[in-house]
């Protein structure tokens, strides 16, 4: 796969991320329960990341180019599930929502040059 490839799959990994978590942080700010979808699906996507899942490098590639320490992290997928949200977990979002902007940002900047 080219190098512009690996970007751009990067790239949209990091996009579909970044939607889900927004989309969290919408629900949370209404009160949707615990068990709401996207709170289901994102908890089970961060577990899968962490785990060494086929999405591992995506993590791999934002926590170290990240300034949140690592409890940031740990137990996300939990706080996910719980009912109600943990107080913390909206402010835990926010740190991950401008990670992946940033990380958003740079992929999309390295596809640019790439494509020249």
């Amino acid at each position: 796969m080219s190098n512009t490839g690996l970007q751009a799959g990067l790239y949209s990994e990091i996009r579909t991320l970044s939607v889900l978590v927004d989309t969290v942080i919408a629900d949370l700010s209404t009160g949707a329960p615990g068990s709401s979808a996207a709170r289901t699906e994102l908890s089970k996507l961060l577990r899968h990341m962490m785990a060494g899942g086929s999405s591992a490098h995506l993590m791999r590639y934002l926590l170290p180019n990240s300034e949140a320490p690592a409890k940031t992290w740990s137990g996300l997928p939990d706080a996910l599930e719980r009912d109600p949200a943990p107080p913390d977990l909206a402010e835990r979002l926010e740190t991950l929502a401008r990670i992946l902007d940033r990380s958003r940002s740079a992929a999309f900047e390295r596809l640019r040059v790439d494509a020249r």
